[in-house]
């Protein structure tokens, strides 16, 4: 109430009114706006909130004390004494409830006479009395002491990371003090770690209208908003933040994020890096968002060489190992070459996440394998009904979010995990720094990052020769390379639509589309897609899983300046996925984005039915797609530079006959292919475990090699 306080009504209604928008029956935010709209004196209006603010929490006196002033100024005294009388069953007392009861006594007398002028609004405010004022001032002092106590009990539950705990405590802040701005940044970071983000949302608005110069309350604000990839909101936030602070480390973080989400990396890097050089660390803490972020970004700039990406890697691997310490293990590992694995997976997307997608069925093969036990370290606050099922699958399953890495490798060390495996690389909430610690004796990462995890301490890489070819991409791996017949096996959506006749045969013309996400798609790979559109003048694109708000527009300009006009486009927000795979129908070929191509969307492109041409380049990112289309033979959509694109480009549009044929039989080849065999990939895995395992035994380095179709098929009976 400090802003109502100190006279500032027209700054403290609007936060009243959006606290209540968020918590209807907020009891604190009832009184403040009932209180607010009595000194306004419209006590007609503040009645029922200050009625609510009773119902809410009958056991605070001045709630008692508001409504019963709003009644004494309307002339409801018969409603007042009735009222006192239960607010003193309820426990009011003392000098209070006997100054109101004899300013009530004496307006009996005149109460009719003044009611239907209070109620339209012409009673004057009440004075201030004595009393009432050492009242005012003793209830400031008990809530400064009240909010610092629970503010600190708040605080060190989330210190120990338990923000299951910590969120009703900071809820009940925000009840209890709806003011205290600290108190809803707080509440908002524990709702957004919860869910869910509307909530989340509205209380950053709150705290940022309470702590107009907390540079951190608006870069949360920032950060949920680029995370729901309302980037046009996001980005005023973050530079508002740097306004207040310009050296606010997680605010350049943000903004780095902001614009390579947008494709603009000229300005992304100098963000990342800014934000690095104010907040190097030492890679003793559990944070490294701008160390990811510019891995991230640079995977996606077409600008950026493999050997530049690759030292780079190198050196935030470095950081991560910098304080890393050997992880004591409570006894030695039993060496037996054949014996029953104990493999670990480490991993915060074994939930409703892409990377769920390909684990599941290897996870589903291996649910009774007898030389295989698995334990998943899950890193992620919530559960959903992809994480309770893939739960079923394995041997043990620990929530791990609240641990530090260094508690999280000292645990897989106390388990007696055999083989460690790194599901995320550096993407977001990843936990590299539990790995840089050493706590397995064989330690690889596969499937959840296209690049190497630059770690010493990381023994392989999960690949095949479809997605890096033999050779050519071991230098950019401080890990050893591990090919497996297939690396991934995918499931299709279940309720995914029947493919459909090639609809150029019906149109006359052929249609490209893109399904990957717009953070993809830069300016280069418009420019290579509008060569290919500029040869075929009639010829159309669909771009889907766009954002429609403000940020498409940036698409339509690189488009129009490399001459392809707006009609020629059509954009798709996302919806659902079976919504977006209907999409499908509409597209004859894929055009994937470079350098960093599509796995998922690609995958669920050739369900549809839909080859997509690709680029690939010199680095892994520019290979997914590639991998999905070698392993069902189709090397004729891969393109290995820009003029080779065009060509294929052109060579199918005008051949619709043959992609009316491939696109007829493209599902069930599908079927046939490796990636549609989760035995065979889980068979693949597991001699590839094995293989691993045996070579630590016999006391040799990890070193590259290859599992053959053979070797696969062999390991199945283990």
């Amino acid at each position: 109430m400090r802003l109502q306080v100190a006279g500032r009504l027209d700054l403290a209604e609007p936060i009243y009114r959006s606290i209540l928008q968020l918590q209807p029956r907020h009891a604190a935010a009832n009184y403040c706006i009932g209180m607010l709209l009595v000194q306004l004196r419209r006590p007609a209006d503040g009645l029922p909130h200050l009625q609510a603010a009773v119902e809410a929490n009958p056991e605070i006196a001045d709630y008692w004390l508001g409504h019963l002033e709003a009644l004494l100024l309307l002339g409801e005294t018969d409603r007042a004494t009735s009222t006192l009388a239960l607010a003193r069953r309820h426990g009011l007392a003392g000098e209070a409830a006997e100054d109101f009861a004899g300013r009530l006594a004496s307006k009996l007398p005149q109460a009719a006479a003044k009611t239907a002028a209070t109620a339209s609004g012409d009673a004057a405010a009440p004075k201030p009395t004595r009393a009432s004022r050492r009242r005012e001032v003793a209830s400031r002092r008990r809530e400064a002491t009240a909010i610092r106590r629970q503010e600190a009990a708040v605080l060190a539950l989330v210190q120990q990371r338990r923000f299951q705990d910590a969120l009703p405590l900071a809820r009940e802040m925000t009840e209890r003090f709806p003011e205290h701005g600290a108190g809803w940044k707080i509440f908002a970071a524990m709702l957004w770690a919860a869910g869910p983000p509307e909530e989340a949302l509205a209380a950053m608005h709150a705290s940022v209208r309470l702590l107009p110069q907390d540079a951190e309350a608006h870069c949360n604000l920032g950060t949920a908003l680029n995370k729901l990839r309302r980037l046009d909101e996001a980005e005023p936030w973050l530079r508002r933040a740097l306004q207040i602070d310009p050296n606010f480390a997680p605010a350049h973080t943000q903004l780095g994020d902001n614009f390579q989400l947008q494709g603009r990396y000229e300005e992304a890097e100098p963000s990342f890096r800014r934000s690095i050089d104010l907040n190097p660390g030492d890679g003793s803490d559990d944070s490294d968002v701008p160390y990811h972020g510019l891995l991230f970004m640079m995977n996606h700039n077409p600008a950026v060489s493999a050997g530049a990406l690759f030292e780079e890697h190198c050196r935030v691997g470095a950081y991560w190992e910098r304080s890393a310490c050997q992880i004591r293990r409570p006894r030695p590992h039993d060496n037996q070459p054949d014996r029953c694995l104990q493999v670990g997976f480490v991993s915060p997307d074994l939930r409703n996440h892409a990377v769920a997608s390909f684990v599941e069925p290897v996870l589903r093969e291996w649910r009774n394998k007898a030389g295989l036990r698995i334990t998943v370290y899950y890193n992620h606050p919530t559960d959903d009904d992809v994480s309770r099922r893939l739960r079923g699958y394995v041997s043990q399953w620990f929530p791990v979010f609240g641990l530090s890495n260094q508690q999280l490798a000292q645990k897989i060390a106390d388990d007696g995990i055999d083989i460690l495996i790194d599901l995320s690389g550096h993407t977001a909430m990843h936990r590299l720094g539990t790995f840089a610690h050493r706590p397995a004796p064989v330690q690889a990462s596969w499937l959840g990052y296209p690049a190497t995890t630059g770690l010493q301490t990381m023994d392989y890489y999960l690949a095949d020769k479809h997605f890096l070819p033999a050779a050519q991409f071991e230098p950019y791996f401080t890990e050893k390379l591990a090919y497996l017949p297939a690396a991934w096996a995918f499931q299709p959506f279940d309720s995914a639509p029947p493919v459909n006749p090639l609809p150029a045969l019906e149109s006359g013309t052929i249609t490209f589309g893109s399904f990957n996400r717009l953070g993809k798609i830069n300016e280069a790979t418009v420019q290579l897609w509008s060569r290919l559109l500029r040869a075929l003048p009639a010829a159309r694109m669909i771009l889907a899983g766009i954002p429609l708000e403000r940020q498409h527009l940036r698409l339509i300009e690189w488009f129009a300046a490399a001459g392809i006009a707006r009609d020629r486009l059509t954009v798709h927000p996302w919806s659902t996925l079976e919504a977006h795979l209907a999409l499908h129908h509409q597209v004859d070929m894929g055009l994937e984005s470079m350098p960093y191509t599509g796995c998922t969307t690609s995958n669920h492109a050739l369900w549809m039915g839909v080859p997509t041409l690709t680029l690939v380049g010199p680095t892994p990112a520019s290979r997914l797609s590639a991998a999905n289309l070698g392993h069902l033979g189709l090397e004729e959509f891969i393109a290995v530079n820009a003029d080779d694109f065009v060509a294929k480009g052109l060579s199918w549009a005008n051949d619709l006959a043959a992609l009316a044929a491939l696109r007829a039989g493209l599902r069930a080849r599908w079927q046939r292919a490796p990636a549609r065999r989760p035995a065979f990939v889980a068979d693949g895995i597991e001699a590839a475990l094995r293989r691993m395992w045996r070579q630590w035994c016999a006391g040799l380095p990890p070193e590259s090699f290859e599992i053959t179709a053979s070797e696969a098929a062999n390991s199945a009976g283990g």
